[in-house]
């Protein structure tokens, strides 16, 4: 109950100290945005009856009320939105295809694909549900240093992009994958992405603690950050040995489980996406391992996203009114392609049933890493199946809610906290004057509920505004 005051007051004493620093006059060429609720997650606070003088793709004045006049074809009248810092999704492979089957030898394997189309398409409707930044995880080099180039000269719409090159592991995958196998080749792979403009080293889950600990030295070493998606290496192993960020809800090493539940998890006969469940079906979240695995991750700094979504729609894949949730926002060649490439083939009427079993020991896990103070980012694992760019993350918001997170503690997920976790906070993730002009006006209230970040109106992006639903339109 008392919080309450002191809350109200600050808030009353920003919009009064940024009505004190309006501008008497906007930039030559500025425009304004007024009329609207700001909303800062960072602090909790929110402004009523605001507005922006935007100029030069940056904010360069806020406050309450209209703002410094301007040309009527400057003023954009945004009554009744609530606006918030653009939206940043930790785990879109924006620049991913179809997955097709080679082969190789005569032997059978999969290749990932870059296409310029599907590529376009994710961009953009990224942009269109307020996405404006993203970090890109893994794939082709190449293309994602194109990605890169085509957003910063304005040839291509879409969201900045902080990426990783090729995932770094023992197995080949064509257009995914850079097989290494000892210090040397870690050393020239992470050597090869660094000089490509790369910003991290993603280290999967078949490297051993040798192979991954040379991953993380050699990232360090670059300047990179590493990343890692790990089954092999215990999360509390991985964030001793010095990772930054781990991905995806799935600690299923077996040495992360209770002492008399290993064996039996390692004797399981299922194989493949079988582990997203069999393993949560052992694990016990009140158990030594986790405490140790948590509190790792807080004493060493290392951010998390969950990428719920994905799994969900994998649990639920027999359910199209849970799968299907934003097909029509995915380009139609990866909707086909994933008639014949997804993580349930083959599952069963008992497969779902178990996966489902699990979910709420999911969503408690996700609550018990906010509340002990593990830095989580929203990510959606976008371009995996049933996984639709933009749409997707605000349905990872959602189940972070629902999990128990506080609505303003997943909109710092999305914005504010994002920005930190990408070292970006000089940039982006306020509303505030000297930061880029990313925004995302909503024509209702996400404090409430954040599945309203979804009533998208409107977007700034690097100060250009542009129509949701226009960006929104199917090719």
């Amino acid at each position: 109950m008392f919080s309450f005051f002191p809350r109200a007051f600050a808030a009353c004493a920003l919009a009064a100290a940024l009505a004190a620093c309006a501008t008497a006059s906007a930039p030559a060429g500025a425009d304004v945005y007024a009329g609207f609720t700001l909303l800062d997650p960072a602090t909790e606070r929110r402004i009523d009856n605001a507005y922006i003088v935007v100029a030069a793709g940056r904010i360069v004045d806020a406050g309450a009320g209209l703002g410094p006049a301007v040309a009527p074809d400057r003023r954009h009248d945004m009554s009744g939105a609530f606006a918030l810092p653009g939206l940043i999704d930790t785990h879109a492979h924006v620049t991913l295809g179809r997955l097709a089957v080679t082969r190789t030898n005569g032997a059978p394997a999969i290749a990932a694909t870059s296409e310029d189309d599907i590529t376009a398409h994710n961009a953009r409707m990224l942009v269109a549900f307020g996405v404006t930044t993203i970090r890109n995880p893994g794939g082709a080099t190449e293309a994602n240093a194109a990605y890169a180039e085509g957003v910063r000269s304005g040839a291509l719409l879409g969201p900045e992009a902080r990426a990783a090159g090729e995932i770094l592991d023992r197995m080949p995958f064509q257009g995914l994958t850079a097989v290494v196998t000892d210090a040397a080749s870690i050393e020239a792979a992470v050597a090869a992405q660094a000089a490509a403009g790369m910003n991290y080293i993603k280290l999967y889950h078949l490297l051993d603690e040798a192979q991954f600990t040379a991953g993380v030295e050699a990232a360090h070493r670059h300047g990179l950050e590493a990343i890692t998606h790990t089954g092999g290496i215990t999360w509390d192993r991985a964030a001793e040995l010095g990772v930054d960020a781990i991905v995806h809800a799935m600690p299923i090493s077996a040495d992360a489980l209770p002492l008399t539940a290993r064996d039996d998890y390692r004797d399981a006969t299922e194989t493949g996406a079988h582990a997203f469940y069999e393993w949560w079906e052992r694990a016990d979240l009140d158990s030594p391992e986790m405490q140790r695995l948590i509190a790792a991750l807080v004493e060493h700094d290392v951010t998390v996203d969950l990428t719920l979504v994905v799994f969900q729609k994998t649990f639920w894949g027999d359910d199209p009114t849970v799968r299907d949730t934003g097909a029509a926002y995915t380009h139609p060649l990866m909707r086909q392609n994933w008639q014949t490439f997804r993580f349930d083939i083959g599952w069963r009427e008992e497969h779902y049933r178990r996966a489902r079993a699990v979910w709420p020991k999911i969503m408690r896990f996700a609550r018990m890493l906010h509340e002990a103070g593990v830095k989580l980012t929203i990510g959606t694992d976008q371009a995996n199946p049933f996984v639709a760019p933009g749409f997707d993350t605000i349905a990872e918001m959602r189940l972070h809610q629902e999990a128990g997170i506080p609505p303003w503690a997943v909109l710092r997920m999305a914005t504010s906290q994002a920005a930190e976790t990408l070292h970006m906070e000089d940039r982006i993730g306020r509303i505030a004057r000297g930061m880029e002009a990313d925004i995302v006006f909503l024509d209702a209230d996400p404090t409430r509920d954040v599945a309203n970040a979804a009533t998208t109106r409107a977007i700034l992006i690097n100060g250009e505004l542009h129509d949701a639903a226009a960006l929104r339109a199917v090719d």
